[in-house]
């Protein structure tokens, strides 16, 4: 991974009080952040996991695990062509903006039992 890439991981976590860190092996990159996400003004803040796994040769598939330590369910998404975790940091970052945006809509507790 490159120094930059080590750089924007925390400018991002300042940034946007995202806790996140990139995992890079010989056969797989994880890239995982923790959002924090206001509950009740009154109460503590919850954290939402999020982990995004590919790596060199998954012509862009990513395996995408919302709050893996609630749940095993996961989607696959097609980011395009990665050739590095640098490609991939850059891109995962982005998505990781998007899933927060979407967050921001639903209940803090989770969905309970409306979960699909």
């Amino acid at each position: 991974m490159k120094e930059t890439t080590k750089e924007l991981l925390k400018q991002f976590e300042r940034d946007y009080e995202i806790y996140v860190s990139a995992t890079e092996a010989l056969t797989y990159w994880i890239l995982y952040a923790r959002v924090t996400r206001e509950s009740d003004p009154e109460t503590r803040h919850f954290h939402h996991g999020l982990k995004y796994v590919s790596g060199p040769g998954q012509d862009g598939n990513v395996l995408v695990l919302r709050d893996p330590f609630i749940s095993d369910s996961y989607s696959v998404e097609d980011w395009g062509k990665m050739e590095t975790i640098d490609d991939f940091v850059e891109k995962g970052l982005a998505r990781i903006l998007e899933e927060k945006e979407t967050m921001a809509g639903m209940p803090a507790g989770g969905c309970g039992t409306g979960c699909a």
